[in-house]
């Protein structure tokens, strides 16, 4: 069977990776060029859940064009690109091609549906995650239930179908059906209403935040909403006998991992709200169902989207020499390379560069009298310095401009002033215009720091 995977995030990675490691013939569709580049010249790497790590070769690009017509196509975008996605996918969907969605929110079946008929849509739950460590790499973290569970969008079982689940199930991917999807995909958005949208507004993982009584509560609200409205539109599942207790124990299996929304908050991205909570509130109004808690927290991140789109606006008339916008614009990195160490502030601290390639870079910082603090360690400001020559460097590497948007830092040891401190950055993941940078200071191999940036691709 062959399969075309539209996005090669997280979840397209992950998917990706279980369909060829089990013999399908998989190619990643992807709009970001950064990440075909990586993917193709180097592969992908993935982190399981029992801690192995691996590498593949995998078909990525940019084409659809070029891919040919396939048998399954799987859309694993976010819900606000699946139509732009459905439309840009057509040349791979062949008579007997099977559409599969195995998005979050409601509206995607409806809007692929409109552009290849219901009669070859399919329906996808999964209820396993994952977070970027690069643009080639995914930490697999696993989850509840099974990898998927499918249903045709009209709930007809046809041939085709039958035929994709007996290929998944075969080679033993724990994959189920189900006559009525519409009834899953309700299920799974009580975890997703109930939680995303509370990690995204407070930064807590579903580990913290169940432990957390005034969250808690937020959590129990929001649920709560939601069954009221899926009981009046007709939807009759266990879990909305319980909804608080089904969605705490969703985000508690989720643990430390950071969900999607709040990955796009802190990248500066759109979040899917409108596939979420948002439909939950008009639904509700239609209804006559009043949703206020659900109201209150689509409002507050759609705040917190115009908050980031501002910081964009700001960037966006900044300005630099020609000699080093064209650097970046042609990727010469080795002229981007001088331009850095022969910045003043490098050049004072005789920060260089040991590794420098698109998406990477390692730069030290060499020990000297000059470094300590008053304290006797490594003066901060140092520390800094070297962090963000090699986030400059990463972030400008990919064709664009990169322009800081925030940064964090963690100090986790001392460092040492008279000995060597390397930094190690590399490019965790850009979605538009949008790139997430991360450091690692060490020094004798100990950590010393780690430093995290969001990136203004600017053209």
């Amino acid at each position: 069977m062959e399969i075309a995977i539209v996005g090669a995030g997280v979840l397209g990675s992950i998917f990706g990776s279980l369909f060829s490691q089990n013999g399908f013939d998989v190619t990643l569709v992807e709009v970001l060029k950064e990440r075909v580049r990586l993917i193709d010249r180097e592969g992908l790497w993935m982190q399981w859940p029992d801690g192995d790590r691996t590498h593949a070769r995998m078909a990525i690009t940019s084409d659809v064009n070029a891919v040919g017509v396939k048998d399954v196509v799987m859309v694993a975008v976010k819900g606000y690109h699946t139509r732009s996605a459905i439309e840009s996918a057509r040349p791979m969907i062949g008579d007997k091609t099977l559409v599969l969605s195995v998005q979050n929110g409601l509206g995607n079946l409806e809007a692929i549906a409109d552009v290849v008929g219901p009669e070859r849509v399919i329906g996808g739950i999964t209820a396993h995650s994952g977070m970027p460590v690069s643009m080639n790499e995914v930490k697999y973290v696993g989850g509840l239930g099974p990898l998927l569970v499918i249903g045709p969008y009209d709930s007809v079982s046809r041939p085709g179908f039958e035929r994709m689940v007996s290929a998944f199930q075969k080679v033993g991917l724990d994959v189920h059906t189900t006559p009525d999807i519409n009834q899953v995909i309700w299920k799974k958005l009580i975890a997703n209403v109930s939680t995303n949208v509370v990690a995204a507004l407070t930064g807590l993982t579903g580990g913290s935040a169940v432990k957390h009584a005034p969250t808690v509560k937020v959590i129990e609200a929001l649920s709560r909403e939601l069954a009221q409205v899926a009981r009046a539109k007709g939807i009759d599942i266990p879990e909305l006998d319980d909804p608080p207790a089904f969605a705490l124990s969703a985000f508690a299996s989720t643990k430390d991992n950071r969900v999607s929304m709040l990955q796009d908050v802190e990248a500066g991205r759109p979040t899917e709200i409108g596939n979420l909570n948002e439909i939950i509130v008009s639904e509700g109004n239609r209804l006559n169902i009043s949703t206020p808690f659900n109201e209150a927290v689509s409002l507050l991140i759609r705040g917190v989207e115009e908050r980031n789109r501002q910081k964009l606006s700001v960037v966006e008339s900044a300005s630099e020499p020609n000699a080093v916008r064209n650097a970046i614009k042609a990727e010469d990195l080795d002229a981007l390379r001088q331009a850095l160490e022969t910045s003043p502030l490098a050049r004072a601290l005789s920060i260089h560069f040991t590794e420098f390639e698109p998406g990477r870079a390692t730069a030290k910082l060499p020990g000297t009298p000059q470094l300590p603090n008053f304290l006797g360690y490594t003066h901060t400001g140092a520390l800094f310095t070297l962090a963000e020559q090699t986030m400059a460097a990463v972030a400008n590497s990919l064709g664009h401009v990169g322009l800081p948007l925030n940064c964090d830092i963690e100090i986790l040891n001392a460092a040492d002033p008279a000995k060597d401190v390397t930094a190690s950055a590399r490019v965790i993941d850009t979605q538009g215009r949008i790139a997430r940078v991360q450091v690692e200071l060490t020094q004798d191999d100990q950590p010393v720091a780690k430093v995290a940036e969001m990136v203004f691709l600017r053209n």
